[in-house]
């Protein structure tokens, strides 16, 4: 197992999301006090001290130096539990949110809207009795629908239980300056086979992460993605990391498979 810290950063822009990642893995703890707890987690006195941080610089991401214990002393003199897990879930859902809003071209399946596009043999119904002039058009609804579809999967406030995992994982990555050839589908089966254990003892097995989890989280981590255009574009984009650092992270049952 191995110990991972990840650093998670914020901006004033955050906090609309942060609140309704509160009120999803807190919904039984009050809005107030569940903004209180916030901002205890994140370091600070006041919920009101936190919002006037980040807004005092709005283009500013803040890092965030987690304080757990100060987040449960509060809670158990309200009569309240809560634990880091609760605090990591509640970022990780920001962190989706917010790395998946800044580029359209992200969705569940990877990146790059046009591999949704709807290939004849999958929607022979909707074409039977279209003209054929007529069937591009079809076919355009069609994709448009599906790039909605995709995209509010990870542009919704929802659980991310795999991205937590994938932010561990990419946590202990380090930075080159040429990109791998290996991309984001190498990373995600990577980090699937790694557990880790995050400040606060809380701990991650060996967990199912996908594909735009890993994508999300080495943008989050600031890892330089390859093919953000339309003719480099890719499914499994390819990043800037160290194969060293991957190496170094496998587990030692996976070393000896490798080694047979």
């Amino acid at each position: 197992m191995i110990d991972a810290t990840i650093p998670f950063h914020l901006s004033a822009a955050d906090l609309s999301n942060l609140k309704k990642a509160a009120a999803l893995h807190l919904p039984n703890i009050a809005p107030s006090l569940r903004q209180e707890l916030i901002a205890r987690a994140f370091g600070f006195h006041t919920a009101t001290g936190f919002r006037q941080t980040l807004e005092a610089a709005p283009d500013r991401e803040h890092e965030i130096k987690l304080c757990f214990q100060t987040a449960a002393d509060f809670a158990s003199s309200r009569g309240l539990v809560v634990s880091a897990r609760n605090i990591y879930d509640i970022l990780a859902t920001t962190v989706m949110v917010k790395e998946a809003s800044r580029d359209p071209e992200i969705n569940d399946m990877g990146y790059g809207n046009r591999y949704l596009w709807p290939e004849n043999r999958h929607i022979r119904d909707e074409l039977a009795g279209v003209p054929v002039h007529m069937q591009g058009n079809v076919r355009s609804a069609i994709w448009r629908k599906r790039i909605s579809e995709s995209r509010a999967k990870v542009t919704d406030i929802a659980k991310r239980d795999s991205l937590l995992h994938a932010l561990a994982f990419a946590s202990c990555l380090e930075k080159i300056k040429t990109t791998q050839e290996k991309g984001a589908y190498f990373l995600k089966h990577r980090a699937e086979e790694t557990p880790f254990r995050l400040f606060g003892d809380v701990v991650i097995g060996h967990n199912y992460v996908s594909n735009t989890d890993m994508i999300i989280a080495m943008l989050h981590l600031g890892f330089q993605m390859n093919g953000r255009n339309r003719m480099g574009e890719r499914l499994h984009p390819r990043f800037n990391y160290s194969m060293k650092s991957v190496v170094a992270m496998k587990p030692h049952s996976v070393r000896q498979a490798d080694a047979a």
